[in-house]
């Protein structure tokens, strides 16, 4: 495949241009240019990417998507060019705010990922740094409607945005004993 075939491919997993997120080697391959393409696959590459992070947010297709490709999306943040190509086109297409930077773009990643039990009492406990005595499992429970909530929140109100300063409210509301001294 010569470099425009590359390029028509890679634009056409875009979410913008296709409804479909069933090509999971495709967006495997589409992570690979983002890192190691040339300029305009690179480029290509982020703006998909950037797109499917918005789409993700708001559909639970993406979001399965999004969630299968953890790692590949993983290793792009780490890489510092690799982060801010990616970064610095999102921007220029809209899909990220003015002055994002990786800390938080991990923090809007890492909110819309959880999703299980497992995920909410790790992230709750990683969250507050709660010692041993005070740390929630996850049958407690703050962390059952914790879930429950943000599951409502995903079918019922799919294009709202839920953050990390939401979720501690949400939970103060819950157990507030959880954040007294």
């Amino acid at each position: 495949m010569d470099l425009l075939d590359r390029r028509r491919f890679l634009r056409g997993l875009c979410p913008c241009r296709t409804n479909s997120s069933d090509d999971i080697e495709g967006w495997k391959e589409l992570f690979n240019r983002a890192r190691y393409g040339s300029y305009s696959e690179r480029r290509a590459a982020a703006h998909s990417i950037g797109t499917l992070l918005g789409k993700a947010q708001q559909a639970a297709q993406y979001r399965e998507l999004l969630l299968q490709l953890k790692n590949e999306l993983d290793a792009l943040m780490e890489d510092p060019k690799s982060a801010s190509d990616v970064l610095g086109v999102m921007k220029k297409h809209g899909h990220a705010h003015k002055g994002a930077a990786r800390k938080n773009f991990r923090r809007a990643y890492t909110v819309f990922a959880i999703q299980t039990p497992a995920e909410v009492a790790n992230w709750l406990n990683e969250r507050l740094s709660l010692k041993a005595t005070k740390r929630v499992t996850t049958d407690s429970k703050i962390v059952r409607n914790l879930t429950r909530w943000l599951e409502h929140r995903t079918t019922f109100q799919p294009t709202r945005k839920t953050s990390e300063d939401e979720i501690i409210e949400r939970a103060r509301q819950l157990q507030p004993s959880l954040f007294s001294a």
